[in-house]
């Protein structure tokens, strides 16, 4: 079995690109982890499907990966096709349970590694397709805050406040409130500009005025 050294694992049913990593995710530092070398069509499957291994196959990864500073074993695995590379978690039957991309210098390094490596030909199964992220993390973090405030608008009935917002939001004036939060919950589910950001952070400072 080959094995990768010192890489850093956001551990998460989401994949997130390296400059989506927050302090508050479940990033993992590894000793030692398992490395496989597949086809770049495995790799494309990996990063769109959930993947069920066959539990023969997958039974020797079972706690084989050393987390750093700890006692704790993972049962991971670190693909590799020399192109792209993804870390996948597994249960004790086969079943991606998580999954991690890598930080841009450990994906190149662990690509540069592989080529020395004979490729595996890995038996699993395709199941359902993960859901396709179309906007950055921070966008949609943004835009679900906004869409919690127009919420709870309406729920305290706080036409004042909701007027501020819609204007700064367009630029005029509307007097139905029910109009106003359509229009706005409207414009949410539009691509991501910075306007949003701009109302999110309009929202976040009226709340600080309270403090």
């Amino acid at each position: 079995m080959h094995y990768y050294y010192d890489v850093l694992a956001n551990l998460d049913n989401t994949l997130w690109d390296f400059y989506e990593w927050e302090q508050t995710d479940n990033i993992v530092p590894i000793k030692k982890m398992p490395l496989v070398k597949v086809t770049e069509k495995d790799i494309k499957t990996f990063f769109k499907y959930q993947i069920n291994f066959d539990s023969e196959w997958s039974s020797k990864f079972i706690e084989k990966t050393i987390v750093k500073n700890g006692k704790e074993k993972l049962s991971c695995i670190l693909f590799s096709s020399g192109k792209n590379a993804i870390i996948i978690e597994i249960d004790e039957t086969g079943k991606t349970i998580s999954r991690s991309k890598l930080l841009v210098e450990d994906e190149n390094n662990v690509n540069e590694i592989i080529y020395s490596i004979k490729e595996t030909k890995v038996p699993y199964k395709i199941e359902q397709k993960l859901e396709i992220r179309k906007e950055l993390r921070q966008a949609e973090k943004e835009k679900h805050f906004i869409w919690i405030e127009l919420n709870t608008l309406k729920e305290k009935q706080n036409q004042i406040k909701c007027s501020f917002l819609y204007y700064e939001w367009f630029g005029e004036f509307e007097s139905s409130m029910e109009k106003m939060l359509d229009k706005m919950k409207k414009e949410l589910k539009k691509e991501y500009t910075i306007k949003l950001h701009e109302i999110a952070s309009l929202i976040r400072m009226s709340y600080k005025e309270y403090l």
